[in-house]
């Protein structure tokens, strides 16, 4: 009885570390909110309540949730193919500015022509963003990490000086661009919160990565370059190109998500556009060991959390960066955790 159990908990380790951690982070983020004064219970059950207390803050939610999913999912892509990719952000921000000028530059055209028009530039410019930095990695050994911070803030740049330069936007405020046409919007699916239509393409994305990277030889060819580049060469497996493979998928994923947010919730570019969804789809991210499953829990669990901050807030006096402060906890865990269980792994193949 005892080697089943112990076979099941190697099995299952990742997530049971992921899991231990994030309950560990949960508690710690409850004895923070004690330190305010506050009963971390009241206070969690005030978050909950403030995101999914009715069918309007659930929708709500939602809407927070699919560009947090889509960010979460474009840090998983590149890892799980062994490449780094710290400058989705730019990338999203591309892959927005991409989809509004096809709305700014072509606006007779009919929605069944600039809607796909405009998704495909979206993905497109976003994945060319993340082809710079791959190529000069894989090709001239360039480090990727450096590549991906100077094109991530290039990227955002760049789109921003478009913004308030020649796309600036005319009656209304600086930083801002004409509004696309009505034909390239996504449907609202209710009027009280932003969730549209455009969810159903993050969803059926999201769907079809996760069966790539769990159940596909693709899959696996990004699992054995990351894992050993060397042995997969060997093995015969094209690394190069399954690295790059790996990273125009990240890269498009950031596109997507930046896209979603200019054709079916700001209806134009805004040199704002992004509160940092990436950076949090990086904590995410590293917070789940990359895993797609995991990324999509992850990230709704922090839509939730992010969601009803505010009335947690407003009902405990307990400011929203606890939020924060939970998730951070987290990654801080899961990576503790599986230093300890890498170590101990070692010392037993020792003995």
């Amino acid at each position: 009885m005892s080697d089943v159990k112990n076979r099941w908990i190697q099995e299952h380790r990742d997530g049971l570390i992921v899991l231990g951690s994030f309950v560990a982070s949960v508690l710690f983020g409850g004895v923070i909110i004690a330190l305010y004064g506050a009963n971390p219970m009241e206070a969690y059950g005030e978050m909950i309540n403030g995101a999914l207390g009715d069918s309007d803050a659930m929708l709500g939610t939602l809407a927070k949730w699919v560009p947090l999913l889509l960010a979460t999912f474009a840090i998983s892509a590149a890892f799980n193919g062994g490449m780094w990719n710290i400058g989705a952000e730019g990338q999203l921000y591309v892959g927005a500015f991409s989809a509004t000028w096809i709305g700014l530059t072509f606006p007779a055209l009919p929605g069944a022509v600039l809607m796909p028009l405009a998704l495909m530039a979206g993905l497109g410019g976003a994945a060319f963003w993340a082809w710079i930095p791959a190529k000069l990695n894989l090709d001239h050994g360039l480090n990727i990490v450096v590549l991906t911070i100077m094109l991530n803030s290039l990227g955002t740049l760049a789109t921003q000086a478009l913004t308030v330069g020649p796309y600036a936007g005319h009656q209304v405020a600086a930083g801002a661009t004409d509004k696309i046409p009505e034909a390239m919007r996504f449907a609202k699916l209710t009027d009280f919160s932003n969730l549209n239509t455009g969810i159903f393409i993050a969803l059926v994305a999201v769907i079809l990565v996760t069966i790539a990277m769990l159940f596909t030889i693709r899959g696996y060819d990004w699992k054995m370059c990351r894992l050993n580049g060397r042995f997969a060469k060997y093995g015969g497996i094209d690394v190069r190109k399954v690295k790059m493979s790996a990273m125009l998928l990240s890269g498009a994923l950031a596109g997507l998500a930046g896209t979603l947010l200019v054709m079916g919730e700001q209806y134009r570019f805004r040199t704002a556009i992004s509160p940092g969804y990436t950076w949090t789809g990086m904590i995410l991210a590293m917070m789940v060991a990359y895993h797609p499953v995991g990324g999509i829990l992850a990230s709704a669990v922090y839509a939730v959390m992010e969601s009803g901050a505010l009335q947690m807030e407003l009902m405990t006096d307990v400011p929203v960066e606890v939020v924060q402060i939970v998730m951070c906890l987290g990654v801080l865990f899961v990576t503790a955790g599986f230093a300890v269980a890498n170590r101990m792994a070692s010392r037993l193949r020792e003995d």
